[in-house]
């Protein structure tokens, strides 16, 4: 058999050095946070008096997690009024653990309304393996609005398939131990859950049903023929690896996508399915499987999107409530604005191509249409990249100017028509670097470049062949009839913020939603009058944004009520 060679570019080799390539077609490890240490304390989960405090004491102790957390659910148990057969039973189950001698506040071992055992192996856990066990907890407050509507009556079933250490179950109204179910695969989660539920549910002799097992692979055996009311859950996010879960429906991998489609299986005829889903499922082209059977196995009850995110997590979210109900004629669902003004919109399948949540009022709809039948041009056909990946600033990156050294800027030092002082320096040899953008994009005789994190379009100019890391992209523009400085003009404007914010909603300023959006055919004298107002502003003129923002609006005869929306966004 013939040798297969693999021909990449020097860059590329590189990379594949530092990331310990295994010499075939795969990687050792990949450059990602899933190896990170650093530790993210869950804001907004519980704060139960001292428990802050108590973490930190926790924290230099350096107690093995396992045991630890053994010992703090021990303890909950027994300085509670809990059914006696259920404890006992519990502490025959965890008969491998070993027992530390803790100091707990009386006031945390009392608290039987939040999960704050949770909290602490959250607090304790390190970013790289809350990443690979998905230990993003959602919370209360998003918890309790999820299950808001939800009454679990007699006979009915009530499933969390990713249970983590039970905050659904908890928060779950009208519910008997009997009617809960969770799973999950993580082991110490599944502990938590359980002594959790044993406290809440105190005077119950059932045990929590809650079981360790990778419910992807193992549900149907392990459920059979369990049929559930309410399915509810906040599912791991990102692309399954190792163990290929057979779909033939979700070809994409995404972990929540698998799980969401899985979980319907297991659902009543009359029963209520409700996900936390990334809102990347709804509007990106790879997940066009999942909107598919979104579209054509499901009835849409609501979609609702949530403009923040969890800490550590660049992502918006979205809650998708679905059923099995009969449908008659064409379906509805209440979408839920950033501002939460609800509408009542006709459903329209989602097509394979489709990549926006809808959120629109119909003074929405009526400006975004005004601006769809100017449209001329688009970015299409623009050049873009990245910021330079160093691979590892605290080593590449310098604090001082010194010879050999020129500033490099990141995405905190743009703002609109403005670039901060830059507070680092580097030697630029693209051989240090992980991965480097073609030395014509940082050289570019003119170029434009904008904020990639963030809620808002932030651009600025920029004719001075600087370099940029990778948390600002490049932009060099090809629009019919614009200067480069005219596109920074529509690109910076209230109305092409309006314009983004309104269709795509994301934290990540991304080239696929920017090279969408649609530019007007101009005069060269509009082109002039507009090149030379982005002067006075790049200048530090004060006063050039909003006459560049009131040259935009008056291209497209808005009214004084749709002028009003879009500034005051």
């Amino acid at each position: 058999m013939t040798e297969t060679k693999i021909f990449i570019s020097k860059a590329t080799q590189r990379n594949w050095d530092k990331l310990k390539h295994g010499g075939a077609d795969r990687l050792t490890r990949r450059a990602n946070k899933s190896r990170s240490q650093k530790i993210i304390t869950p804001e907004g989960y519980v704060m139960a008096g001292s428990l802050p405090r108590f973490v930190e004491e926790l924290k230099a102790a350096y107690y093995p997690m396992d045991d630890l957390i053994f010992s703090l659910c021990a303890m909950y148990l027994e300085h509670n009024k809990v059914n006696p057969t259920n404890k006992s039973r519990f502490f025959e189950e965890y008969t491998q653990y070993q027992r530390i001698d803790l100091e707990v506040p009386r006031q945390i071992l009392k608290n039987r309304q939040d999960d704050w055992i949770g909290f602490i192996y959250q607090s304790l856990t390190a970013e790289g393996s809350r990443i690979l066990k998905g230990l993003y907890y959602t919370k209360p407050v998003i918890v309790n609005e999820m299950l808001s509507d939800i009454r679990v009556l007699n006979g009915e079933r009530f499933l969390d398939p990713c249970c983590g250490s039970g905050i659904f179950l908890l928060k779950v109204q009208h519910a008997q131990m009997e009617q809960l179910y969770g799973i999950d695969n993580d082991p110490l989660a599944v502990m938590i859950a359980k002594a959790n539920l044993i406290v809440k549910f105190s005077e119950s002799s059932v045990y929590p049903q809650i079981y360790q097992m990778d419910f992807l692979l193992h549900a149907a055996s392990a459920l059979g023929d369990l049929k559930f009311d309410y399915i509810v859950t906040n599912p791991p996010w990102g692309t399954e690896k190792g163990k290929l879960h057979a779909s033939e429906i979700i070809q994409s991998k995404e972990k929540a996508s698998l799980f969401f489609t899985e979980s319907f299986k297991f659902l009543n005829r009359n029963g209520i399915q409700h996900f936390l889903l990334p809102s990347s499922v709804m509007k990106i082209k790879v997940h066009a499987d999942f909107r598919r059977f979104v579209t054509h196995e499901t009835h849409m009850e609501s979609l609702k999107c949530y403009c923040e995110r969890f800490k550590g997590v660049f992502t918006d979210f979205v809650s998708l409530k679905v059923s099995r109900k009969p449908i008659f004629g064409s379906q509805n669902y209440l979408v839920y604005g950033a501002n939460n003004e609800v509408s009542r919109k006709e459903f329209v399948p989602f097509e394979d191509d489709f990549c926006a949540i809808p959120m629109l009022s119909n003074r929405d709809e009526a400006i975004i249409g005004k601006v769809e039948r100017m449209r001329h041009d688009d970015l299409s056909h623009s050049q873009w990249a990245l910021g330079i990946i160093t691979g590892n600033n605290a080593k590449v990156l310098k604090d001082r100017p010194r010879k050999g050294l020129e500033p490099i800027y990141m995405g905190k030092n743009i703002g609109k028509y403005s670039l901060k002082r830059a507070s680092r320096y580097v030697k630029y040899n693209r051989a240090d670097f992980q991965q480097c953008a073609k030395d014509e994009f940082y050289r570019a005789k003119e170029k434009l470049v904008y904020k990639f994190v963030s809620s808002h379009l932030c651009f600025t100019y920029d004719d001075k062949q600087r370099l940029f890391l990778n948390s600002a992209n490049i932009l060099i523009p090809e629009v019919d009839g614009m200067s480069v400085k005219t596109v920074l003009a529509f690109l910076n404007s209230s109305l092409f913020n309006f314009l983004y914010v309104k269709r795509f909603n994301d934290l990540k300023i991304l080239k696929g939603n920017l090279s969408t959006l649609p530019f007007p055919k101009i005069t060269p004298e509009q082109d002039q009058q507009l090149a030379a107002l982005v002067d006075r502003a790049l200048n530090g003129d004060k006063d050039a944004p909003k006459e560049i923002d009131g040259m935009i609006i008056d291209l497209y005869q808005f009214n004084k009520e749709e002028r009003d929306m879009i500034q005051e966004h």
